[in-house]
């Protein structure tokens, strides 16, 4: 079977999993497996309230230290429903909530500078695709601004931490292909993880 596609993947960079509440996962993962907490994101609705985290776990790999595990905890997601209601078209007041222990998607790591090319590949192909470049905002110091193009390449600027590609395959599992861009290595890891109702204070 051919297998040289022109697509040079640099190994696995993260699986995103969703998970029930922040605060037991950073304790399991980072408290009782070790797992050193790479960085840590936060997420807020138009009226600035928290609504979701993303906790990136080491995975130890000393030939890709930012391989990790990435876990996503959504404010008034699937865990704050019965479980007798929780069905396929069931949907929590969170529109950015999954089925907790769903998977997001893979990401495949790839070199920076062959993004535009895999986006120009991609088009080609007429498989569509969603470029998405992310930038540090100095205003919030957890929070990441994307700048998104559809089905096209978005040259990076000055600042930009990270570019990915996102497609879907014919499942629907949305696979991403990611480079991180200098600076991205100084992204704080400081968030308070979050449970179901409150913040928990943490020594991560």
């Amino acid at each position: 079977m051919e297998t040289n596609t022109g697509f040079d993947f640099k190994g696995l960079d993260h699986v995103a999993l969703i998970v029930n509440d922040m605060a037991a996962t950073v304790d399991f993962y980072h408290g009782k497996l070790g797992m050193p907490v790479l960085h840590t994101l936060e997420y807020f609705d138009d009226d600035d309230e928290l609504v979701g985290q993303h906790w990136f776990f080491g995975v130890g790999d000393p030939s890709n230290p930012e391989a990790h595990l990435a876990m996503f905890w959504w404010k008034d997601g699937y865990q704050t429903l019965p479980d007798e209601v929780v069905q396929p078209t069931a949907k929590p007041a969170n529109h950015r909530a999954a089925p907790v222990g769903s998977m997001l998607h893979l990401n495949l790591r790839v070199d920076a500078d062959r993004i535009e090319e895999y986006c120009t590949r991609l088009a080609e192909m007429d498989v569509p695709f969603r470029h998405a470049v992310r930038y540090f905002d100095p205003e919030r110091p957890h929070v990441m601004r994307a700048v998104n193009k559809f089905n096209e390449y978005g040259p990076h600027t000055e600042g930009a931490l990270m570019s990915s590609v996102y497609v879907t395959d014919p499942s629907g599992i949305q696979i991403e292909f990611n480079a991180w861009l200098s600076g991205w290595e100084k992204w704080p890891n400081t968030a308070v993880p979050r449970s179901n109702e409150a913040p928990v204070s943490s020594d991560a």
